[in-house]
């Protein structure tokens, strides 16, 4: 199990992905964290970005579906990470059994 992050420009639905995605049963519930204030150093200047970041929680075999997914639905360039879901209760691990695609 993996929380999976989805970095989302402004001009980009992050509601209507997440709809797309629990659609296509890829990932079993997300939430959004708007206006996420992202910074980073590009040629020696911080730069400040602001983001929609989606966190949703899914299979680690759906990964790469979803990756492939995105780039389509938005663009290839979207940054995404997934982070290990280390442990959960039994109700957390039933709802993302019974939401998402079998692998």
């Amino acid at each position: 199990m993996i929380n999976v992050l989805i970095y989302l420009k402004k001009e980009h639905n992050a509601k209507t992905l997440i709809h797309d995605l629990l659609r296509e049963k890829l990932i079993s519930s997300a939430s959004i964290d708007e206006n996420n204030v992202h910074f980073s150093m590009q040629n020696d200047v911080l730069v400040e970005e602001i983001y929609w970041v989606i966190t949703a929680q899914t299979k680690a075999l759906l990964f790469n579906d979803i990756n492939k997914f995105v780039a389509s639905k938005i663009n290839e360039e979207t940054p995404i990470i997934a982070i290990p879901i280390v442990g959960s209760n039994r109700i957390f691990d039933e709802l993302l059994r019974s939401k998402t695609i079998s692998k």
